[in-house]
């Protein structure tokens, strides 16, 4: 029988600096004081990340994909190879001040109705940076957002419903939602739900797990004794779009498999809102970000091909 108690899961995709700082953290100062192994899927990176991983944590810790498969199904395979009784999904750009493992794990074993766990992310400046949780997509915070008000009045507990309002990720709480970038649950929970499901090739697959659970009683949790610092790069416009694109496809599949009979209005909503942006860009004369994001609607409008419900 395995002694591993935590087996911690990574997908990388040319993340050589990120994933190296990252591990070595986990096996130096950051270095859980349970028995641990990492697990890492290599999504066919061109930067020499795999063998990085392989210096850094040894040879064997990487799984070579060979080709972008997409965060849900790398880390479906780096879990079909764990052996630890919990699971913590860490993204390679998430590095761990000392401490936070193992503070993460004690918040979950001693809180196990909780199902799923996450901590509280900083920035690089030591700022919050909240994106660690939010709150589930509804009717309500789809409207908001289409309509903009979700900017105008950001931090709002009613109209910027999925910030969690002005919650500093400071204190216990239980959130709809653990971000997939630093996510403990247990192996026991995880066979439950199979994994992540794989139709979301990213975006969204952590707002359907912690769906799932909830549906299961679980009452995912956050736990600020853990903190990891998120390095957040800048991208150009076009950058952004693209990533956009991809955002909105993981929302649009949480629209199709959560939302029920409000579907088709949620769908719709998301559609008003990025029309009306780039009409005020236009008009604005500004940089063509979401504009871009409209011309390639065909590939975020009814998420994921996976996740689509037939009419």
């Amino acid at each position: 029988m395995s002694g591993v108690e935590l087996s911690v899961l990574m997908v990388t995709y040319n993340a050589a600096a990120h994933a190296e700082r990252t591990l070595r953290a986990l096996t130096g100062p950051a270095a859980p004081s349970m028995p641990f192994e990492i697990l890492v899927s290599d999504n066919g990176s061109t930067d020499g990340v795999a063998d990085i991983v392989d210096d850094v944590a040894g040879s064997g810790t990487v799984k070579r994909l060979g080709r972008n498969t997409g965060f849900a199904y790398g880390v479906n395979r780096a879990a079909e190879r764990a052996s630890g009784r919990y699971l913590l999904l860490l993204n390679p750009d998430a590095e761990p001040k000392p401490g936070a493992i193992d503070a993460l794990v004690a918040h979950l074993r001693a809180n196990p109705a909780d199902g799923i766990a996450g901590g509280r992310t900083l920035d690089v400046t030591g700022r919050l940076e909240p994106r660690s949780c939010f709150g589930r997509i509804t009717p309500w915070s789809l409207t908001c957002s289409a309509l903009g008000l979700a900017v105008l009045l950001r931090g709002s507990r009613i109209f910027d419903p999925e910030s969690l309002g002005g919650w500093a990720r400071n204190s216990v709480r239980h959130v709809d939602v653990v971000s997939g970038g630093l996510m403990l649950l247990s192996r026991e929970l995880w066979d439950r739900l199979d994994g992540l499901d794989e139709a979301f090739h990213i975006y969204g697959e952590d707002q359907d797990l912690c769906r799932r659970a909830r549906d299961l009683g679980c009452r995912p949790s956050i736990t600020p004794s853990c903190e990891v610092v998120h390095d957040v790069g800048a991208s150009s416009a076009g950058d952004v779009a693209s990533r956009d694109v991809l955002v909105l496809a993981g929302r649009a599949g949480v629209v199709q498999r959560h939302l029920g009979r409000w579907r088709r209005y949620g769908l719709f909503m998301m559609r008003f809102g990025v029309a009306v942006r780039a009409l005020a860009e236009r008009v604005l004369r500004r940089r063509s970000r979401w504009a871009l994001v409209w011309q390639r609607r065909a590939q975020w409008e009814s998420g994921w091909p996976g996740t689509r419900v037939s009419s």
